[in-house]
C-alpha cells in the first residue's frame, strides 16, 4: 500500500476572495503564502498556509469580466455552499488534545466567529465545534477519543478471529 501521511490542502472556491482570505487568516492564523492566475484558467488561486502545522488552504475565486462567464455558472453572492449536494459534506480539522477545544471557543471568540460551542459525537467517537465561513461551508474541529476506536477495533479483531475459526 503506498503510503499516505496527512493531508496536504484542500482547494475551496469561493465568492469574494478577499472575504474568504480575511475569515482564513483569522480564524486559523494563517498567511498569505501564493497568489497566481494560472494563464486560461479563469481562476485566480490564493494559498494561505499555516505555518505551525504546514496545513495549508487554497482559495479559488473565479477570474474576469462577467461576459466571461458563457456557461452562466460563475458563483455571485448569492451562492451559498450546500453540504446536501454531491461534493464536499465538510471540513475538519483534527485537535491533538480535548483541551484544545477550549481554547479554540475561547478563539473563535474573540475573532468573533459564530459557532456551535463544543458538542460530543454520538457513542463518545470524540468532541467537536462547529462552524461556517463566509461561503457558507462547514467547518469543524474535532478531538478523536482514541479509546472509542481502540475497543471498536478490538471488537472488530475478535469478531474477525471468531469468524475465521468457524
Amino acid at each position: 500500500m503506498p503510503r499516505l501521511d496527512g493531508r496536504n490542502h484542500i482547494n475551496l472556491t469561493v465568492v469574494d476572495l478577499e472575504r474568504s482570505t480575511a475569515f482564513y487568516c483569522s480564524v486559523f492564523e494563517m498567511v498569505v503564502v501564493n497568489d497566481v492566475t494560472p494563464p486560461e484558467s479563469g481562476f485566480r488561486f490564493r494559498t494561505l498556509l499555516h505555518t505551525a502545522s504546514f496545513a495549508s488552504v487554497v482559495l479559488g475565486c473565479v477570474e474576469g469580466p462577467p461576459e466571461t462567464d458563457v456557461d452562466g455558472d460563475r458563483p455571485t453572492d448569492g451562492d451559498r455552499f450546500d453540504e446536501r449536494r454531491p461534493g464536499l459534506h465538510h471540513l475538519a480539522y483534527h485537535v491533538p488534545e480535548r483541551g484544545d477545544l477550549d481554547e479554540w471557543v475561547t478563539h473563535l471568540d474573540a475573532v468573533g466567529v459564530a459557532h456551535s460551542g463544543i458538542t460530543t459525537s454520538k457513542h463518545e467517537a470524540g468532541s467537536q465545534i462547529w462552524l461556517r465561513d463566509p461561503d457558507n461551508i462547514w467547518l469543524e474541529f474535532y478531538w478523536v477519543n482514541r479509546d472509542f476506536f481502540v475497543d471498536r477495533l478490538r471488537q472488530v479483531w475478535r469478531n474477525n478471529r471468531q469468524s475465521t475459526r468457524a
